[in-house]
This record gives C-alpha cells, structure tokens and sequence, in this order.
C-alpha cells in the first residue's frame, strides 16, 4: 500500500473537493463554501504533479522542492487573483483566497514527507 500511497492521498484530496462542490449546491456558506476548495487547489495539483514525473521517470523518491511549491502558490495567485478578475469581471479578487492557496502550498510540504 505504501507504493501507492501518493495516488490515494490525491484521490482522497479530490474526493474531498468534489464534496465541498456538492455541497455548495445545496447552499452552504461560509468557510466551507469559499475558501477550502482554494485550500485544496494547491495540494492537489502539487500530488497530480509528483504521481506523473514519479511515474514518467519511475522514480518513487522523487520529491518537489520548496521553492517550486511556492513559485506554483504565486503563480496560480497571480492567475487566479488579479489576471482574470482584471480580464473579466466575473472574476474577484481576494485576497484571503492567495492566503489559502499559501497554506494549501504549506500542507502539501507537510503531506509530501508522509508520501
């Protein structure tokens, strides 16, 4: 199980999102409606990222750097934050959701030493 460890803490993490999703249809608010799917971004692109170059160079020690973590968190920020809400007003800016991308960022550090 342990081979597989990586693919399972990604299923579960998107099995979470899709939750949170299902959710909000039915009208939740808050905290859960706003901001853990931005919590969850973060980490679930990072493991999606690490199962395919783990796969792709059959490598299973392979581990993502700190300083790429964070380059993604202020990329997808940048992206989410102010590129769109600038290109298109049915985006918004906010920053509490770069707050939770930072975070998510942080807790796939934390994840990845268990995987």
């Amino acid at each position: 199980m342990a081979k597989h460890r990586d693919i399972s803490l990604f299923l579960g993490l998107m099995g979470l999102y899709f939750l949170v999703r299902w959710a909000y249809i039915f009208g939740t608010t808050g905290i859960l409606r706003w901001y853990l799917t931005d919590l969850l971004f973060v980490p679930s692109m990072c493991i999606f990222g690490l199962i395919l170059v783990r796969r792709i160079k059959n490598d299973p020690d392979i581990r993502i750097p700190w300083y790429n973590v964070f380059l993604q968190v202020a990329a997808v920020s940048i992206y989410f934050e102010w590129y769109l809400p600038n290109q298109n007003t049915q985006y918004t800016s906010d920053p509490i959701d770069a707050l939770m991308y930072f975070l998510g960022g942080i807790a796939f550090l934390f994840l990845q030493k268990k995987i």
